[in-house]
């Protein structure tokens, strides 16, 4: 029998990046030829990301006492969430943090106190600290307000952004757009008169180019345009029900399409449910040029879920859903909902794939490796 090292380079790597990457890692101590290939070859880790994009759905849960667990939905299995593990990432924050998103396997992190954002990989433990968006301001002379990541498939950019008020001036909200590995750190690229604005501190919601903000207040979405990166016209949410307010809106995401999940009481027995709209993004039409003699955007009610807001559409139809407490399934043939596994608490929950993305052949200069990121079963 032949030795696989014998193999030619190319052969090699179509048979390895067909491995999930939890069994990749291991490989890289067979040899140091095997490990040049995997951490040095330019195409390796872009051929990995572009196989896993038709493997099953997995996400990743900021839980109780800040710990993210991470798990896989098996489609065609009896039992398809067969376990949740635990991420051991210690971020290099001071305090409590929040998920902004995951793409290709990066995720943004934001200390709540630090006001500073993390980029990092938990499966390599690469990582790198974002600057403080305004160092000629000690931290109280601003106030943090909205932050957001996205990914561009067009132009292959990673981008985050973060708007805050300056303590001398909040009337105006100023816009900071940070590109991964563009060399350029944080650009002021606008600013919003606020004394007609009530967004609320939140994460934006990434979709389509364009991340997204609910103005409860005012019962209007707020579009930062991130191609154009620039405000687009407010968006209107669907009709208000009878028996809510603003305050009862979730804004989400179902892979490319925007959702608002209104939460209605209408059955007392059977406990709160979620009214689900989705915006018609043939309509979506956001520039304020094009809004003009344009038809008002179209919102579809397309299912009502018990107790649980939508998370992704599995590949069957149906639709995953989750509560603080709980993950399950919609069948909307049926109208009815099958609870999948219990948990904790969930505060944040997002699609995430394991990769080797790596943010320094992104050319993030100053990245690290953080002591602690392994994946535990619970």
């Amino acid at each position: 029998m032949g030795n696989l090292n014998d193999l030619p380079a190319d052969i090699l790597v179509d048979i390895l990046t067909r491995l999930p990457t939890e069994s990749i890692l291991p490989c890289r101590l067979v040899s140091k030829s095997w490990k040049n290939l995997i951490s040095r070859h330019p195409c390796f880790s872009q051929m990995h990301l572009s196989r896993l994009q038709h493997t099953d759905e997995s996400f990743l849960i900021r839980g109780e006492n800040q710990q993210l667990h991470y798990f896989e939905y098996i489609d065609e299995n009896e039992k398809p969430i067969d376990c949740i593990k635990r991420v051991n990432l210690t971020p290099p924050f001071t305090s409590s943090y929040i998920l902004l998103g995951s793409f290709n396997g990066l995720v943004c992190l934001y200390g709540l106190e630090d006001y500073t954002a993390c980029l990092c990989n938990p499966v390599t433990k690469e990582y790198v600290m974002l600057p403080k968006i305004h160092r000629d301001f000690d931290d109280d002379g601003y106030i943090h307000y909205l932050t957001g990541f996205g990914f561009l498939t067009s132009t292959h950019e990673y981008k985050v952004v973060e708007m805050y008020k300056l303590k001398t001036d909040l009337n105006v909200l100023l816009v900071g757009v940070y590109t991964v590995g563009n060399g350029n750190g944080w650009r002021s690229v606008g600013r919003l008169d606020t004394k007609f604005t009530k967004v609320n501190e939140g994460v934006g919601v990434y979709v389509n180019g364009a991340l997204h903000w609910m103005d409860k207040h005012r019962g209007r979405i707020l579009v930062f345009d991130l191609i154009k990166e620039k405000f687009s016209e407010y968006l209107s949410p669907p009709p208000l029900s009878p028996y809510s307010t603003w305050y009862d809106y979730t804004l989400g995401d179902l892979g490319v399409v925007l959702y608002i999940a209104v939460e209605s009481n209408f059955d007392i027995e059977e406990g709160p449910c979620f009214d689900v709209w989705l915006l018609d993004d043939k309509n979506d039409k956001r520039d304020m040029k094009e809004q003009a003699g344009q038809e008002p955007l179209c919102w579809s009610k397309v299912f009502r879920l018990p107790e649980r807001r939508p998370l992704a559409f599995t590949k069957s139809g149906g639709l995953l859903c989750f509560n603080c407490a709980s993950l399950g399934v919609y069948d909307a043939l049926t109208a009815s909902s099958k609870k999948l596994v219990d948990f904790r608490l969930i505060i944040q929950i997002f699609p995430h794939k394991n990769t080797l993305v790596s943010l320094k052949e992104l050319g993030e200069e100053d990245t690290k490796i953080m002591g602690s990121a392994e994946v535990e079963d619970t």
